[in-house]
């Protein structure tokens, strides 16, 4: 991913109001940037609130499922600043976190 892209998704720089030159990196393409910007705040474990990715996912839940099964998958830490949410939403503690990644090895 671009360096360019990747500062506009974390200034949380909506499609309309992003540079020509960084649009023309992703193609000129509203869903490549959408793309972009789902798996960059996947694979830095953002928050959904106050996160630019709540206007391209609307489902929560299924958003920090997704990045549940990507910091599995890449057999990342518990994300602990998210365990508000983990815990009371998606009932996943991080003694179960860790015993889900233990049964794939």
């Amino acid at each position: 991913m671009n360096t360019d892209v990747e500062f506009h998704i974390r200034q949380n720089y909506p499609w309309n109001k992003l540079p020509a030159n960084v649009k023309q990196s992703v193609g000129n393409s509203q869903r490549e940037y959408e793309k972009h910007v789902q798996l960059y705040s996947i694979r830095n474990q953002l928050r959904f609130r106050n996160n630019l990715v709540r206007h391209v996912r609307k489902d929560e839940r299924k958003y920090y499922e997704e990045l549940l099964k990507y910091s599995r998958d890449h057999l990342m830490l518990y994300p602990y600043h998210l365990s508000d949410i983990m815990v009371k939403g998606l009932r996943i503690t991080p003694f179960s976190y860790y015993i889900s990644i233990m049964e794939v090895l």
